[in-house]
């Protein structure tokens, strides 16, 4: 049973406890309500301090942070950005423009990856092709990611036709179609952003001029970098007030900026000119087989103003990536294997003698074979960079060869040693020296050097212009010693020839020269440089000299940039001609173009075409001057370089001016390493100068001198036999066109109209030098136009014009059927009445004929389609350097 408690001993314990006083615990509990209420008043205090103090904070101390933060969030400050400028040729014609076209971007992490491979499929075919599906599904996978590209660059209609099919709602719970039950979600999430791009209507044309921009917009290259800041513009900003979810909040007010626009470039290239110059290097680098590229420039003499200027083979500016030449090309393909001597060849031509050794040595080129050389001529293997070898390829397309390149400018140079004697005031113009084919300075010592003249041609004695005629080293060798280093360095100096041009396109190259210390102390460097041999100079730099020799002895500055315009077609600018000194006098500056023109003949001491090889730029009714410039090429060792024949790599060119007696338009054309079976300027370069004259002169409005009638009728030359460089310049200097038929090879085996016709001055003459039988055109309608129209029509079917009657009248009948099929070169003869009809007919059809006639100088520039042109075989040899 149970122990019971002791109620004795609990009792005991209670009574030993203390039993309070009488008002006690009325005492405690007061006091504890007191702590309790001061507690809380303890922490409403505390709470309201830090609650005044969070105020302060945000109130007064902090209070401009959390303004500003409030207003980040809440505002809005959107980019708006500005139009690239255009660029324009002079004839207006849109060279480089900016263009709206728009991204496509996708979260892939809002996509549903079920439908992925569907969608991936549909887009590419969407885009035709342009974006495989498989890579479209690879961007579409990358869950982790809230933003991926999956297509740059599209035009609006393919972008929203891509919107509008990720917009679309599926099915996602695999209920039936119509299915209530059925729900329906977008799967995708995509979305458009826009973006700019630069566009090159037309291609290759004038690429190394306008350069090119990056992905980002920015100029790299040619009139793109060099006018950078002025085409990009001013981006604009558009603020606004928005809520959490993006919208911008009512009743508030938008503060938009608008984007300032780049201004446009109206350029002083002329389409005509350059479509010439194209047409005619491209012609030059296929059928003289030249390695490291042609070059040209038309420029005005009087202003500096560049009308024209080319460099081929181009790259493409919408592509400029992509490596166009198909040898270059061929070479980055087979750097896995080892490179031909012909390959390295090539890469000496087109990237530097000296910068191919460098690769070679760093094993960039030819990894796995045997090599083909190291700068000691042994074979040696190395692996390979293709990379840096590509990027090398890419520049050297990119690079504008009339400003960024060096070249040796020969015998052209002896225009401004002769300038600057006649001009010193130590000889005239008939000071006389002797030549004997060759001569030895300083003999028996360490500095003996032997000089010649081409194929060791003893030219007797001659004066200056006699020099000049026949090209002659030894003569401006003795030139240069009378005149001593000091004063030829001075005019070397005044000629801009140790400083760029300042010409308005980037990356202008500087030449390299020897200093007068250097002639000074060693004279066969001042003997050298006097005709051309010792100094590297770009086209520009020699363009810019050549024509202060002949346009009253003033130096100017060359610019390809004639204004800049706004977006509303005010001009901001202007170019102005900027004189930077005067060289040589007036007087000098006569004598050189009378020499000049002497050189190229047809006003001087002989007509024959085969007396010295300027003649070969002769085109009829024209008085030019020329001189030509063929350049024996060294490397920065001062080696020659030569090819893999054995043979010297030359840079050829020629400078021709006319009207010679008072120049308006300078040509120069250089080439840089033909491998022809003739390689001299005045067999290659003379005659393509003159096919580019006989096109452009016509264009240009240069009168014609009184020994030739364009109304006239005209023999044609019979050049069946000759080879086809000889016949395109006969042709040139008898007034007629020249067309090829079919190639521009061998020698001449047929021609129509045939030696001997009666045709009308102007005519073009078909050649042949393959085939034997007319190529065939058909006759169209020539009734009811004007003349002048009908002339135009008739020539662009392949058919030569003889009119009867006035140009301006209607053209009532021609002598052959409409329809009828017959040889190119037919001449058809339109017969000419006054026209009755009335006013208003008569003006619907002149603004119809000035319609054609504004065709005329495309038509003009194609007249001439055939292949570069040198000068026959008899041709003379006397120009050496």
């Amino acid at each position: 049973m149970p122990k019971q408690p002791d109620n004795k001993n609990q009792s005991t314990r209670h009574h030993n406890r203390r039993s309070p006083e009488p008002g006690q615990n009325h005492a405690l509990t007061l006091n504890g309500r007191i702590m309790v209420l001061l507690l809380v008043i303890g922490f409403i205090a505390a709470g309201c301090g830090v609650l005044i103090y969070k105020l302060y904070t945000l109130q007064i101390r902090d209070a401009e942070q959390y303004r500003v933060q409030a207003a980040e969030q809440q505002l809005s400050d959107t980019q708006i950005p500005a139009t690239r400028g255009s660029i324009y040729s002079a004839n207006g014609k849109l060279l480089a423009k900016s263009s709206v076209v728009w991204n496509i971007i996708a979260n892939p992490s809002k996509c549903n990856q079920d439908y992925v491979a569907e969608a991936s499929q549909k887009i590419s075919e969407l885009l035709n092709g342009s974006v495989s599906a498989e890579k479209i599904q690879e961007q579409l996978s990358k869950t982790n990611s809230q933003y991926r590209v999956i297509a740059k660059g599209i035009d609006m209609v393919t972008a929203q036709s891509i919107i509008d099919y990720a917009n679309t709602k599926r099915i996602t719970n695999g209920k039936a179609e119509g299915d209530p039950d059925a729900k329906y979600e977008t799967v995708l999430s995509m979305y458009k952003e826009s973006s700019s791009t630069r566009e090159y209507p037309n291609g290759m044309y004038l690429s190394s001029v306008l350069g090119f921009c990056d992905d980002s917009g920015n100029g790299m290259y040619g009139l793109e970098k060099s006018y950078d800041e002025k085409l990009v513009g001013t981006p604009g900003r558009s603020i606004s007030s928005e809520n959490a979810w993006g919208y911008e909040l009512a009743n508030e007010e938008s503060d938009t900026h608008a984007a300032i626009n780049g201004y446009n470039l109206n350029l002083t290239i002329d389409d005509t000119i350059q479509t010439v110059l194209e047409t005619e290097l491209s012609n030059a680098i296929d059928d003289y087989d030249v390695q490291n590229r042609a070059s040209a420039i038309v420029m005005n003499v009087n202003t500096g103003a560049v009308l024209g200027m080319a460099t081929a083979p181009q790259f493409d500016p919408n592509d400029p990536y992509n490596i166009t030449e198909p040898k270059l090309q061929a070479i980055l393909d087979n750097a896995g294997t080892a490179l031909t001597e012909d390959d390295i060849s090539v890469l000496q031509s087109r990237l530097g003698q000296d910068a191919v050794a460098d690769i070679i040595a760093d094993g960039v080129v030819n990894p796995n074979g045997t090599k083909s050389i190291d700068e000691e001529g042994n074979k040696i293997d190395v692996p390979s960079e293709k990379s840096q070898l590509q990027g090398m390829i890419r520049e050297a397309e990119w690079k504008n060869k009339a400003v960024t390149e060096l070249y040796y400018p020969g015998s052209v140079f002896k225009l401004m040693t002769a300038a600057a004697a006649l001009d010193s005031g130590l000889m005239g113009a008939d000071q006389q020296f002797y030549c004997g084919g060759d001569l030895t300075v300083f003999p028996n010592t360490e500095w003996e050097h032997s000089y010649r003249c081409a194929e060791g041609n003893t030219h007797g004695w001659l004066d200056m212009a006699g020099a000049l005629n026949h090209s002659c080293n030894l003569y401006f060798i003795q030139v240069a010693e009378k005149m001593s280093a000091e004063f030829f360095y001075n005019y070397y100096q005044a000629f801009g020839l140790t400083q760029t041009t300042g010409i308005d396109l980037p990356y202008e190259a500087k030449g390299i020269s020897k200093t007068q210390q250097e002639m000074e102390q060693v004279e066969t460097d001042l003997y050298s440089t006097a005709f051309g041999q010792s100094q590297k100079l770009t086209l520009i730099q020699m363009a810019a000299a050549v024509a202060s020799t002949v346009n009253g002895g003033y130096l100017m500055t060359p610019y390809v940039v004639d204004n800049m315009t706004d977006d509303t077609g005010n001009v901001v600018w202007q170019a102005e001609t900027d004189i930077k000194r005067q060289v040589v006098s007036e007087e000098v500056s006569e004598q050189i173009r009378a020499m000049m023109e002497n050189n190229v003949g047809h006003t001087g001491t002989s007509n024959d075409l085969d007396y010295h090889g300027c003649a070969s730029a002769y085109v009829a009714g024209y008085r030019i001057g020329g001189k030509s410039g063929t350049a024996e090429q060294l490397d920065w060792k001062g080696a020659y370089k030569y090819r893999p024949d054995g043979d010297y790599r030359k840079a050829i060119s020629f400078a021709a001016i006319l009207p010679a007696d008072d120049p308006e338009i300078l040509v120069l054309v250089m080439m840089d390493d033909p491998r022809w079976i003739f390689d001299y300027a005045s067999q290659i370069v003379a005659p393509v100068t003159g096919n580019i004259i006989s096109q452009i002169a016509p264009y240009l409005g240069i009168e014609r001198d009184a020994s030739y009638d364009s109304n006239g009728s005209v023999e044609v030359p019979n050049a069946i036999g000759t080879r086809w460089t000889s016949a395109q310049v006969k042709m040139n200097a008898a007034g007629l066109s020249h067309r090829f038929v079919d190639t521009s090879d061998g020698d001449v085996v047929y021609q129509y109209p045939a030696g001997g016709t009666v045709v009308p001055a102007g005519s073009t003459v078909y050649l042949y030098t393959q085939s034997t039988t007319d190529a065939t055109t058909t006759v169209p309608d020539a009734t009811g136009k004007t003349g002048t129209f009908a002339a135009q029509m008739l020539k662009a079917s392949g058919v030569n014009v003889a009119i009867s009657g006035s140009a301006s009248d209607r053209v009532v009948s021609q002598d052959i059927e409409v329809g009828s099929v017959v040889p190119y070169g037919t001449v058809v003869t339109l017969t000419t009445e006054p026209d009755g009809s009335s006013d208003a007919q008569q003006d619907a059809d002149t603004s119809q004929d000035d319609a054609a006639q504004d065709d005329t100088p495309q038509d003009a520039a194609g007249e001439n389609d055939q292949d570069s042109t040198t000068q026959d075989d008899t041709g003379s040899d006397a120009e050496q350097q």
